[in-house]
């Protein structure tokens, strides 16, 4: 029996974006019909050796996010592609991470699915990524993102605001430097700085009208977020915008939601954060306007969830 293909379109992105179709800008409706999103839920067998394949994999998994030992990793990655970006001829996709994998079952609505497309993962946060940009960092002057590993969302935003001040931090020199070269190769307005932050430099100032925002980068932190959040409410920016795996947005007593909940303890990765922004809001440091859980991601969890919150002005 032939299996029934199933496609993502452009009201299932308004409603995974939290928003209306109307809200989708028409670059993102482009990339949208240039795109393939058919796909195909698993069947019962398939399904089950896939949640048996994801068990064993949490079960044996090493990997643990925020030590030591995995910084060399992390200067290893972006160092690898800032030479192929460099031996490619300065070729933009070969900024994209190596965790985007392709040919990879993944998640779709509480559900393990097979894309027709091998890059469907990418291709799908491309569009996210897009709107997200052109939906919230169009009216700053500044705009920062701190873990910008290889400069693959700066490229973007260089493109779509070329009039902006764009600022890369990452702290592994090879982003840093990967960073500078793209500035440097497209005569762009973008800078690398070396950035720990689990170690802020104090020293280093956040411009006016300026917006913060990571991608995947609050996770590597283990939980030890409240010295980069400190760091931020000392020089506040007007907005922030986090694109996180967020453990609080799970459903525990659904299975696919459960299975990623494990494989996120396991790694170790960040999992109070929204939970911090929330006991700031009770405090009237911060106010939260929005979080959102995409309800897509990798094999193994969501790492798409968003959050949009702003620092509140103390009174001196």
């Amino acid at each position: 029996m032939k299996k029934q293909l199933c496609q993502v379109k452009l009201d299932d992105f308004a409603r995974s974006f939290g928003t209306t179709i109307e809200d989708i800008p028409h670059d993102c409706r482009e990339q949208i019909a240039k795109s393939d999103f058919k796909y195909r839920i698993l069947a019962e067998e398939e399904r089950d050796r896939v949640i048996l394949d994801v068990l064993r994999r949490i079960e044996s998994d090493k990997q643990i996010v925020g030590i030591e030992e995995r910084r060399n990793t992390w200067e290893r990655g972006w160092s690898e592609n800032l030479q192929e970006f460099l031996k490619s001829g300065n070729n933009l996709n070969k900024l994209v991470p190596k965790f985007f994998r392709p040919n990879q079952t993944i998640r779709l609505n509480q559900n393990y699915i097979i894309p027709s497309n091998p890059n469907f993962e990418l291709d799908y946060f491309s569009v996210f990524r897009l709107w997200l940009f052109r939906k919230y960092l169009k009216d700053f002057d500044s705009i920062y993102e701190f873990g910008c590993g290889t400069g693959f969302n700066l490229a973007v935003l260089a493109q779509l605001y070329p009039e902006k001040k764009l600022y890369g931090l990452d702290f592994v020199p090879s982003s840093v430097a990967l960073v500078n070269k793209l500035g440097e190769t497209y005569n762009w307005n973008i800078s690398g700085h070396l950035f720990d932050m689990l170690d802020p430099d104090e020293s280093f100032k956040i411009d006016s009208n300026s917006v913060v925002f990571t991608i995947a980068t609050i996770e590597q932190l283990a939980s030890n977020c409240e010295l980069f959040l400190q760091f931020i409410l000392r020089r506040p920016p007007e907005l922030c915008l986090q694109v996180e795996p967020t453990i609080e947005l799970y459903d525990e007593n659904n299975l696919i939601d459960y299975l990623a909940m494990e494989f996120h303890r396991k790694r170790g990765y960040t999992e109070n954060y929204l939970t911090l922004l929330r006991e700031l809001e009770t405090q009237n440091r911060v106010k939260v306007l929005k979080s959102k859980r995409l309800f897509f991601g990798s094999l193994y969890h969501e790492a798409y969830s968003y959050i949009i919150w702003k620092p509140r002005k103390q009174k001196t």
